[in-house]
């Protein structure tokens, strides 16, 4: 394993149905915007409960023995994905790398009492500030959809979920107070929509790993050209969006293929109306490229693939995306500019060496969706 190189890790925490699944996509897309090449260390409790364990049914002495079993599996596998993300930055010295972990160390406090935790912890020979305020740069803790938006709290989405809606109150609780005195903990609650909730989870973030952090002011312009050759430091992300056929009124979904440099990563997406003044909840997760592949032969007749070159820059303490449409072939050429302003900036300047056509901020023909019809 090399030596002297730093991976950050941040843990995604919280209740049942808190978002973590989308949240951690979210944040992985767009860290690699600035550069960052992200290792996902998955939630190994959920892989014990779908390989056969039973938390809802098992003893006492079986629970305390599988949670100091799974403490001890979780800090080995973050060290092999640091490990990994420490290799991949040695080989690519230009590149920086992070690892985002679905859970830490510290989720085990929450499903034990004080004693068996301190006994745990005795066992393997740690102490609270090796595992909670020396091992991540960052802790989010997603609050639970049941409280708050309470009728978006599910437990159909994931198969090793069974709480009622008062026991995944109790659990996020019991999580948070988990975390508790670590450094940079973030707890984020659903007074927003969802995507408000993400997109402040993806700004913590940034602050902990020091890139320009946007805020929830966007807007997008219609490009005439752009001189590329002063364009400042910046990353090219390939983007294939292919949009399938709905499974009922008012959802969209979509798959996406995100790369650079020859290695791409898999997204779908579902959005679906709420009903309330025209506001969707949209749920994102990774997928494998086979999946991929396989969600193709479900695209929608009426759209075309939207292939597009994403050009990702800061400039002035601002946050762009140049989106550059390769296809559909009737939009080839077309640039759009997008702005995430940072909390810092108090207006939007553009750069001069991108010359703007107009605002199209609220113009629905500029949306992907429009952009896809045949």
């Amino acid at each position: 394993m090399p030596n002297g190189i730093h991976v950050p890790k941040i843990v995604f925490t919280g209740g049942p149905c808190a978002g973590k699944t989308t949240g951690m996509s979210f944040c992985d897309e767009k860290l690699s915007d600035h550069g960052f090449k992200t290792f996902v260390c998955p939630e190994l409790a959920t892989l014990s409960i779908l390989g056969g364990f039973d938390p809802f049914s098992a003893s006492e002495r079986e629970l305390v023995s599988f949670e100091e079993r799974l403490l001890s599996i979780q800090l080995a596998v973050e060290d092999h994905f640091v490990g990994l993300a420490q290799d991949y930055v040695t080989a690519h010295p230009e590149k920086k790398s992070v690892v985002l972990c679905d859970r830490g160390a510290m989720d085990v406090k929450a499903y034990l009492s004080g004693d068996q935790f301190g006994a745990i912890l005795d066992d393997l020979n740690l102490k609270v500030a090796q595992i909670r305020d020396k091992r991540y740069e960052g802790v989010i803790h997603l609050v639970t959809a049941a409280i708050g938006a309470e009728e978006f709290y599910t437990c159909g989405n994931n198969k090793a979920r069974r709480e009622t809606r008062e026991e995944a109150i109790e659990m996020d609780r019991r999580t948070h107070d988990a975390w508790v005195g670590a450094p940079h903990l973030q707890s984020i609650d659903n007074a927003t929509d969802f995507e408000g909730k993400i997109k402040k989870a993806y700004r913590s973030i940034c602050r902990v790993l020091g890139v320009p952090v946007p805020i929830e002011h966007e807007r997008k312009y219609l490009v005439a050209s752009f001189d590329r050759s002063k364009l400042p430091h910046h990353q090219v992300i390939n983007i294939e969006q292919v949009y399938l056929m709905s499974e009922g009124d008012g959802e969209e979904i979509r798959v996406r293929k995100r790369g650079q440099d020859g290695s791409f990563c898999y997204y779908k997406t579902k959005k679906v109306s709420t009903g309330v003044s025209g506001k969707r909840f949209e749920t994102e997760w990774p997928i494998d490229g086979k999946e991929y592949c396989g969600e193709l032969l479900y695209a929608d007749p009426r759209r075309a693939p939207v292939k597009k070159d994403r050009i990702c820059f800061s400039w002035k303490g601002q946050y762009f995306e140049l989106d550059v449409i390769e296809r559909p072939a009737k939009h080839s050429g077309k640039t759009l500019l997008e702005i995430e302003l940072t909390e810092e900036a108090a207006a939007i300047e553009l750069p001069p060496f991108i010359q703007v056509v107009r605002d199209v901020t609220d113009d629905p023909s500029y949306s992907n969706s429009a952009l896809a019809l045949i």
